[in-house]
């Protein structure tokens, strides 16, 4: 589809670092769907990345989330781990409409993206560098 001879994809438990982990080859992106929906696992989460980033000085954490609460947010967390996030418009890649992906959750939803990067990089980003909280 995208003509990529090999696109590699591992299983994670956020907060350990397996022996696959530990031999993964460089690594430019790394996605996450929906991760952040339970407080507890905040910081096992970026922990991961952290350790990930810093093998991969360049590579660049993509995810989306549900925002489930107002109360929410990994701000103090990229902190301490000296994380930046830097929060994606939806409409910035057609992503804002009703039925995404054919998906049809019911209710009504706020779902985010950002993409998280080592707090020292100097990578350019065409988005804004924002606080990002999960509400």
């Amino acid at each position: 589809m995208n003509r990529l001879p090999n696109v590699p994809v591992l299983g994670l438990t956020w907060g350990r670092v397996s022996p696959e982990l530990l031999s993964l080859a460089p690594i430019d992106i790394i996605l996450g769907s929906d991760v952040f929906f339970d407080p507890k696992d905040f910081e096992d989460i970026l922990t991961t990345i952290y350790f990930l980033l810093e093998k991969n000085q360049h590579a660049q954490f993509w995810t989306t989330y549900q925002v489930r609460s107002a109360d929410w947010s990994v701000e103090a967390l990229l902190h301490k781990w000296n994380l930046k996030s830097t929060h994606v418009p939806l409409h910035s890649f057609g992503a804002d409409k009703e039925h995404l992906a054919s998906s049809s959750m019911p209710g009504r939803h706020t779902i985010e993206m950002m993409i998280i990067s080592l707090a020292q990089s100097e990578g350019t980003s065409l988005y804004s560098t924002s606080d990002c909280s999960t509400r």
